[in-house]
C-alpha cells in the first residue's frame, strides 16, 4: 500500500477522512442525477428499479486513510444538505458546489471549509484551504470488484455464488450509448452487491470475491471508533 503523503503535514485524520467523503459523495450525486437526467431525456425513466431511485438519496461511500477503512452512509436530506452517518454519529454538512468546482462545506456550528478534490492515477488529491493539501492513495483489494466508470448496470455474467476466472468479464454496465463489460481482477466466488438497473458511480462495489488465492489480498482494517470530526466537537 502506498502511504499518504502531504504537502502540508500539519491536519487531523478525521478531518481529512470527512471532507473526502464529502467529495466523493458529490461526485456519486453529480453521476447518478446525469444518469437520471439522461434516462429521462431518452423516455425510459420507467425502466430504473426502484433501487436505483433509492441510490439518489441513501448511499454508501467509503474512504481508506493511513491503513483504516472508514464507512459512511450519506443520506440526502434537502438540496444543499447531507447526513453523513458512521457508527454512533451523525453529521450534518451543507454543500454548495462553487464555479470552480470546489465545495462549499458548512458542519457543526457554522464551521465552514473550502474543498477541491482531483482524482488522479494515484488516488484523490484533496485540498483543504487553509489547512493541508492530501494524497489520499487508491488502495487495491482484489477481492473487491468495482465499476471503472459512471454507469447502470445492465445485468451481472455470472450467477450470485458461482465462480469467475480472473480477467472474466462479470458484469455488463451502460455508459454513454454502449454495453461494456467489467472484468474481475482476480479468480473466486462472486457476490453481487447490487441489482441489475442500479445506477453506479466510478470506484463503487459491484461484487466481492471469495478469492481462490486469499494470499492475494492485504486487508486494511475498518474503522470502528468514536469518528469525532474536529469542526463538530470544537461546537464552533
Amino acid at each position: 500500500l502506498i502511504k499518504a503523503k502531504s504537502v502540508v503535514l500539519k491536519y487531523d485524520k478525521f478531518d481529512v477522512v470527512f471532507y473526502a467523503a464529502v467529495f466523493r459523495a458529490m461526485k456519486s450525486l453529480k453521476s447518478k442525477d446525469a444518469e437520471i437526467l439522461a434516462s429521462l431525456g431518452k423516455g425510459q425513466l420507467g425502466l430504473l428499479s426502484a433501487t436505483a431511485f433509492a441510490a439518489l438519496n441513501a448511499f454508501p461511500v467509503e474512504i481508506a486513510f493511513e491503513g483504516m477503512k472508514y464507512s459512511f452512509q450519506v443520506k440526502r436530506a434537502g438540496t444543499d444538505l447531507l447526513l453523513f452517518s458512521i457508527g454512533k454519529r451523525i453529521i450534518k454538512a451543507k454543500i454548495l458546489e462553487r464555479p470552480d468546482g470546489s465545495y462549499f462545506v458548512s458542519v457543526g456550528d457554522n464551521k465552514t471549509m473550502t474543498i477541491f478534490g482531483t482524482d488522479e492515477a494515484l488516488g484523490l488529491r484533496l485540498r483543504m484551504e487553509g489547512m493541508a493539501t492530501i494524497m489520499l492513495p487508491t488502495l487495491y483489494d482484489p477481492s473487491e470488484l468495482r465499476s471503472e466508470f459512471n454507469g447502470k448496470i445492465v445485468r451481472y455474467l455470472q450467477d450470485d455464488g458461482a465462480m469467475v476466472k480472473e480477467g472474466q468479464s462479470y458484469v455488463e454496465l451502460e455508459a454513454m450509448k454502449m454495453i461494456m463489460p467489467v472484468k474481475a481482477t482476480a479468480a473466486g466466488r462472486i457476490t453481487h452487491t447490487r441489482g441489475a438497473g442500479s445506477i453506479v458511480g466510478a470506484g463503487e462495489l459491484l461484487g466481492a470475491l471469495e478469492l481462490a488465492d486469499p494470499t492475494q489480498v492485504k486487508k486494511i482494517l475498518p474503522f470502528e471508533g468514536d469518528f469525532v470530526l474536529k469542526a463538530v466537537a470544537d461546537g464552533g
